[in-house]
Parts: C-alpha cells; structure tokens; sequence
C-alpha cells in the first residue's frame, strides 16, 4: 500500500474533524431563530465543545501509543458519527450541548491520534510534511467547515440537518478506510495511566536549567 495513501487518509481525517467542529457555527443563528435562543446560551454551547476538548487532549493525547492508532482513530470516528447524528436530530439547547460536548472528546481523541499517525508516515525523503499537513489541516478544515455550512445554509434545505447527516456518512466512510490501514504503532501498556492528565514546565521556562 506504500505511505501515500494512508498519510493522505490521516490529514482528511484531521481536515474532516476541524471542518466539523467549525460547521455548526453559521447554523448558530438558526438555532437561535428556531428555538429563542439568548446569546448566553449559545456562548454556554460553544464553552461545552471547548472544554470536552481541551479535556480529550490532556486525557487521551498518548493513549493511541499504547493501543494503537487505528482503534482509537476508528472508536474516535465512530463517536464523532454519533456526535453529528446527534447534532442534526437536536431539537433544543439541551441537545445541542450534549452533541458538542460529544463531539469535542471525539476531536480530541482523533485529532492527536491522526497526528501521531502522520508523524509515524512522515517519508524519510521528505521529513517535515508531518509537521506541515499537522500544522495547515486543522486551519483549512475550519475554513472549509464554515464555508460548507454557510452554502447549505443558503442553497439547501434542512441546513442543520443536512450539514451533519453529510459529515455523519464522510466519518462512517473514514473509519471504515483507517479499518483497513496497517498499524503504525506498537502497542503496549500503560493505556489506563496515560489517561491521567500531565502538565509540565519545561527547564527553561521554570528557572531552574
């Protein structure tokens, strides 16, 4: 299979997971029209995705080095497809908020494990394209997840349906493709400690180097 095709499945991985957290965005004003929304309440919705996040990180940044990239790229995608199904049946704020809150652990989970992915591809020919598409994919994925949006918005019907069953059958399509990935990583254990978070100084930053 070579290096190209999963390196390139990996970065639509990461693309799709940014475009999908930023596609909700311009919907925000439907909801707010449909349901009486107040401004609060959608600031209270935005938080809950960040900090299901920024949680999945701290928690779960190094736990595809010891299970393995491809299950948990492929349990991260399966729950990001729950996520956007959720989304789109959400029928009020409460809904809305538990669907975010979904899709934040899943992007956080997925988005470390693709990245440690493109790392283990990176080609010895060309090192730093790891570091590049990790860097460019998360921007052009928010991009293309706001643009995406705003077009349905505009041109489709049942936009805030129609955006996430999309991104629910691409997620379903992708964890099936990284199914049939080899693995890049060897596992091994240490899964349930490195759940615990860890936040570090570095030595030149906490005057003691």
């Amino acid at each position: 299979m070579g290096k190209r095709l999963p390196f390139a499945l990996n970065a639509s991985v990461l693309i799709a997971l940014l475009a999908a957290s930023s596609a909700p965005t311009p919907l925000y004003p439907v909801y707010q029209d449909r349901w009486g929304l107040s401004a609060l309440t959608v600031t209270v919705v935005f938080s809950a995705y960040a900090l299901a996040l920024l949680t999945a990180l701290l928690t779960t940044g190094a736990l595809s080095d010891h299970l393995g990239r491809r299950p948990v790229l492929i349990g991260s995608l399966a729950l990001e497809a729950s996520a956007t199904a959720a989304l789109a049946s959400a029928d009020g704020a409460g809904a809305l908020m538990a669907a975010r809150v979904l899709q934040g652990l899943a992007t956080g989970a997925a988005t470390s494990a693709a990245g440690a992915a493109l790392v283990d591809l990176d080609p010895p020919g060309r090192p730093g394209r790891s570091a590049l598409t990790n860097s460019i994919a998360p921007a052009a994925g928010m991009a293309a997840g706001v643009l995406a949006a705003t077009l349905l918005i505009r041109y489709a019907p049942g936009p805030t349906v129609t955006v996430h069953l999309t991104l629910m059958l691409f997620f379903l399509l992708q964890a099936v493709a990284v199914a049939l990935l080899p693995e890049t990583a060897r596992p091994h254990a240490g899964a349930w400690r490195s759940l615990r978070p860890r936040v570090a100084v570095s030595p030149p930053a906490d005057g003691r180097s």
